[in-house]
């Protein structure tokens, strides 16, 4: 059986012959009913939707677009083929539209996203879990088929107008942590598992008019062995073991390659979200209309089952996609192809025309180099020559698909000959980015719903310590144990999606030299970094680090502790940074406070004041004038001023240092080189890196 056949040989039952629920309260809502009666409704809604979906022809175009994606065209594929009566006509697929499919795939896709996660408070506690959660996320897009998931989606979504990415917490799996003492049952630290069910195997209410308002409730068709099923519950071993196998249900999957037997069988599991009908959700994971294995509150805060479209078919939860558009001019390109080299391999033989009656002979034109001679020429007859007109309306047609998809010739890799700079080539190509903006904007919403569902989960059921790598600084791998509690904070993701153009690889060349010009990178691995990959933030790693650590002593200052400062500290972002808590009206208030603030400020202005003037210039900052060249406060008496006007609280000081601008660097006293200075009388200051 060919793919087309298999493909086209689903059938789905009608469903007023399948049996007839015993409902006795009609006022009742559908998800509300006893499991015996919900899965009788549900199965029927599918059945439904199957028709549904039958009936309007939408599976039928879903269909052509699976298998000219593939490149099963009429007649034999992937090869050229002869038909006709005699065959006499050559058929020659030429696959534009995976082409045109795979550059939109690998436009949308070929960065890796950067997931951010986002906490509910900016205090230090939860913008550290925002990094212990980007790190998370990060190891489930590298380590744990996360990314293969969403990659996967979106190419479901170009080629059939929709795709889904299902992730779900598996109890049973990852690493055994603990048994039972009484029972001997083995404790397993869980693990989130990622799936990709395809438009066939998510049924939803197709009676709603988008997506978002259908979100109510879904149900996902997946397949798994039925004596595994069986094994895992005995007590309905011998009815899971007698159910018909994917092979006999007559609801197939989509992409069925083949009619061999198989022991999987169908599993149906129905999520609703809590809402006023249903307040805990509902969660059922069933067989058929006897076999229910779960029946439990919606286990999950939302429901796990996230999709992506290229575009929303309007008053409808079904997506769009320019490949249906594509789809006759492709087949219109094969029949111009098929066309040309039919009449190519026809009359690649050169034949010859001579007179009726001439004395020419056939062999008289054997071999070469003849002397012929005859009262009439002989004349080549030219039947190869294929109309120009032909070649034009195919050059046309391939030029339309690409105008439908908004892929061009410089992202196919053949750009016109006017295209000669970078600049230009980067240009159009971020035009593609910005045709496919619909598509790109699904895509990364795609991933910050799994990425929010994901980190929801976490919290929710990562009791126990997981071990996951995690990538620390300079790339290097960092294991790390976790558990929900420490991403408590965490209540969204969200994803930077960046300039267009520095996802093009000219598009990076030009970022990396504009940064080298503006002297803005330190060393050449970093010109290297954002060459490849377009990413900036190696080049204020560092001062991520000190603005996170600032942030944590601006929250000590605020709870009545007076942090240290230490010789190596970037002092005039610190001061910058610590001026901000002065700026509350609220806060100005509390004496106190503001006492610890301008301490903690005069700390780092005597470190700017007494330590050599090299280690400043190292981490670029600029000293100040030593204590003997100017007044207690930091500014040099004028004429307006003297020593008794500035001298006072720490307050008062740090209010006339804040007006002063950095000194010129002068000698500094009898110290130790690369040691901070202590002014007279002033306490000794620890050196304490910042953590």
């Amino acid at each position: 059986m060919t793919m087309e056949t298999e493909i086209n040989s689903v059938e789905y039952d009608d469903p007023a012959t399948l049996p007839k629920d015993s409902v006795k309260n009609e006022n009742m809502y559908f998800a509300e009913r006893e499991p015996e009666e919900l899965t009788e409704i549900l199965l029927k809604k599918a059945f439904t939707f199957y028709n549904k979906l039958e009936s309007n022809d939408y599976l039928t175009t879903v269909r052509n677009m699976w298998r000219f994606y593939h490149g099963f065209f009429s007649g034999a594929d992937h090869e050229v083929s002869f038909t006709g009566e005699q065959g006499e006509l050559v058929d020659l697929p030429v696959n534009h539209f995976r082409n045109l499919a795979s550059h939109m795939h690998n436009i949308i896709t070929g960065n890796r996203p950067v997931m951010e996660a986002r906490a509910i408070n900016t205090d230090y506690k939860s913008l550290a879990q925002t990094h212990l959660a980007n790190g998370i996320l990060d190891y489930y897009m590298r380590e744990k088929g996360l990314e293969e998931a969403i990659n996967k989606s979106a190419e479901q979504a170009i080629v059939l107008g929709t795709g889904y990415v299902k992730q779900e917490w598996n109890a049973t799996a990852g690493e055994a942590y603990d048994a039972d003492p009484e029972t001997g049952e083995i404790n397993f630290e869980g693990e989130i598992e990622f799936s990709t069910p395809s438009l066939l195997d998510v049924i939803v209410d197709g009676t709603k008019e988008t997506w978002d308002e259908n979100n109510e409730w879904v149900m996902v068709r997946s397949f798994a062995n039925k004596y595994n099923l069986a094994a895992k519950y005995p007590e309905q071993g011998d009815e899971i073991k007698a159910l018909d196998t994917k092979s006999d249900d007559t609801m197939r999957s989509l992409t069925a390659f083949s009619n061999d037997e198989t022991d999987d069988v169908a599993v149906y599991e129905f999520y609703h979200k809590k809402s006023e009908a249903v307040p805990e959700g509902r969660y059922l994971q069933f067989l058929s209309t006897d076999i229910v294995l779960i029946d439990a509150p919606m286990p999950y805060k939302r429901i796990p089952i996230y999709r992506i479209v290229p575009s929303e078919m309007l008053g409808t939860p079904y997506g769009y996609t320019p490949m249906f558009d594509v789809y006759p001019l492709q087949e219109a390109v094969n029949a111009l192809y098929s066309s040309i080299l039919t009449n190519q391999m026809a009359f690649a033989v050169q034949n010859v025309f001579v007179l009726r009656g001439s004395d020419i002979t056939i062999n008289s034109l054997e071999g070469g180099l003849n002397l012929i001679e005859g009262n009439s020429k002989p004349e080549p007859l030219n039947l190869t020559q294929t109309p120009q007109e032909v070649f034009t309306t195919l050059q046309n047609l391939i030029q339309e698909m690409e105008t439908l998809t908004g892929i061009n010739s410089v992202t196919r890799g053949n750009p016109e000959y006017s295209l000669k700079s970078g600049t230009a080539m980067a240009l159009v190509q971020s035009m593609s980015l910005q045709f496919m903006s619909g598509l790109q904007r699904n895509y990364v919403r795609l991933i910050e719903d799994v990425g929010t569902g994901l980190i929801d989960i976490l919290k929710d059921y990562a009791s126990t310590p997981k071990l996951v790598a995690l990538v620390g600084r300079n790339n290097r791998p960092l294991l790390k144990e976790f558990t929900g509690d420490q991403i408590a904070n965490i209540n969204r993701v969200i994803v930077d999606v960046g300039n267009p153009l520095s996802r093009t690889i000219a598009g990076r060349v030009q970022m990396a030299e504009q940064l080298a010009q503006m002297k803005l990178l330190r060393n050449p691995a970093q010109y290297f970094q954002v060459m490849n990959t377009g990413r900036l933030d190696a080049t204020f790693e560092g001062e991520m680090s000190e603005l996170l650590y600032i942030k944590q002593e601006n929250e000590e200052l605020l709870n009545g502790t007076l942090p240290q400062a230490v010789f190596l500290d970037r002092h005039s972002m610190h001061i910058q940074e610590h001026k901000a808590v002065m700026a509350d009206p609220e806060l100005r208030s509390n004496p106190e406070l503001m006492e610890n603030v301008a301490k903690h400020i005069q700390e780092h202005i005597e470190l700017l004041r007494n330590t050599d003037p090299d280690v400043l210039q190292i981490i670029g900052e600029q000293p100040l004038n030593p204590q003997g060249m100017q007044g207690a406060g930091g500014l040099p008496p004028g004429p307006m001023q003297n020593q008794e006007d500035i001298q006072g609280s720490p307050n008062e000081a740090v209010m006339a240092a804040s007006q002063a601008g950095p000194a010129m660097p002068e000698t500094q006293g009898a110290m130790m080189p690369g040691m901070p200075g202590s002014p007279e009388g002033a306490p000794e200051v620890p050196m304490q890196p910042p953590m």
